[in-house]
């Protein structure tokens, strides 16, 4: 007889003529995997996230208002743990895509979780470009060879982050729809990265060692129009979110991490402004430049005033977003159901993005209230980062994470098997 696949079921010989016992058994052989192949298999972008996370934590502490003797040595760290990572989880990423091609492909497009997380890749990648603009540029062995090098990485990675954008927005639209599915907090990450874009832009133009107005000028006008993007289009999906919210209430305890995922638009648009603010005006870019009537040292001024007011409009919604996603976090807890998992991971880029726009608000009003809100964020960032490194060092030690030698797939349709039965 006909099973719910299709496939047909004849007394003794199982499914598809194939007796019930052998096939158990092949199931049974593939349920078990070889160490690679399970690190290989289910290796996702999720983990781009520790990338992410450790370059904004190094640039905060590059650029931290209380210096002290060592700091910069602690930026390095974890630049170059920024750097590792990324070297190892691009190899073992492409390999995935490489050995698995038409499952990994599946899997990507029908999860709207991995879609979001897909652009933690490019993002991570232009957490490197700051650390050769701010580090390695300035270094006694680098050099203006290395602002090349940055300049390069930099449309290499702009043209990266903006097709991964229109990749996710395109397949979303062709493969979900949103009022029949429920779009999780991830999904806005894309737009994150855009501005992210125009925040490395800002700090390129700035500080790396000799850069020119006539290659700092067209970063800065790109930078303001992709910042625009990703602000704009996040408003769409702050739109669908925020009514998922009112329907539905908090996300699922597991998932409840990514509340935090709100403040990422918010605030690193905001830092953005302000770091594009600064090169065009401080850094003299528009003033060397000097063409036209808007890049010039007469226009750069007031560009830099409306940037910073721009700029607290939005980190007043980011601190709103802040207090949102520390809400859900206490509902979970007073229920009895927070509890640690990988979704924790979002907590750290977002909310790093509001601390480095807190920190240019230190420098650019001089205020002890902001460096103090900076100094606090950054200590709660590297908090979490801690916890989410000795939970994430538990679990692959249990065989829970990353190496999981049971095949969750092979797991499922044995599962739905015993259920047909």
């Amino acid at each position: 007889m006909a099973t719910a696949n299709g496939s047909t079921r004849n007394g003794a010989h199982g499914v598809d003529g194939i007796p019930d016992p052998e096939r158990n058994a092949a199931l049974h052989t593939r349920l078990k995997r070889p160490l690679f192949r399970a690190l290989v298999e289910d290796f996702g972008p999720v983990w781009f996230t520790w990338c992410m996370n450790a370059g904004i934590i190094a640039i905060i502490l590059h650029q931290f208002p209380y210096q002290f003797h060592g700091i910069g040595v602690l930026s390095t760290i974890a630049f170059m743990i920024d750097f590792t990572l990324f070297i190892l989880f691009s190899v073992i990423f492409l390999l995935h895509f490489a050995l698995f091609r038409r499952q990994a492909w599946r899997e990507l497009i029908e999860d709207p979780s991995a879609l979001g997380l897909f652009a933690s890749w490019p993002i991570a990648w232009m957490t490197l470009v700051s650390f050769i603009a701010l580090t390695v540029s300035q270094a006694s062995w680098g050099g203006h060879a290395f602002t090349i090098v940055a300049y390069v990485m930099w449309w290499i990675g702009a043209a990266w982050v903006l097709g991964t954008l229109l990749f996710v927005v395109i397949i979303l639209i062709n493969r979900h729809e949103a009022s029949h599915a429920k779009l999780p907090p991830v999904i806005i990450i894309p737009t994150v990265g855009v501005a992210t874009v125009a925040t490395i832009g800002g700090l390129l133009s700035s500080y790396a060692l000799n850069i020119s107005a006539r290659l700092a000028v067209p970063v800065i006008i790109f930078s303001f129009c992709v910042a625009g993007i990703g602000l704009l289009t996040a408003t769409v999906l702050y739109t669908i979110l925020f009514h998922q919210l009112f329907a539905n209430g908090w996300p699922e305890p597991e998932q409840i991490g990514t509340m935090f995922v709100f403040v990422g638009p918010m605030g690193q648009t905001a830092t953005a402004l302000q770091m594009l603010g600064t090169a065009a005006d401080t850094f003299n870019r528009f003033g060397g430049y000097d063409k036209g009537t808007f890049l010039t040292m007469t226009a750069a001024m007031p560009l830099d005033i409306a940037c910073i007011l721009i700029a607290l409009m939005l980190s007043g919604f980011g601190v709103v977003a802040l207090i949102l996603a520390f809400s859900g976090m206490l509902f979970r807890l007073f229920r009895r159901e927070l509890r640690w998992t990988v979704s924790w991971n979002a907590i750290i880029f977002p909310t790093g993005t509001l601390t480095t726009s807190m920190l240019m608000f230190s420098i650019e009003m001089n205020s002890p209230f902001f460096r103090v809100i900076t100094a606090i964020l950054l200590v709660f960032l590297l908090i979490v980062f801690f916890v989410n490194l000795g939970f994430t060092a538990w679990e692959i030690f249990r065989g829970r994470l990353l190496v999981v030698r049971e095949n969750p797939r092979v797991k499922k349709q044995l599962q739905e098997e015993q259920k047909e039965r």
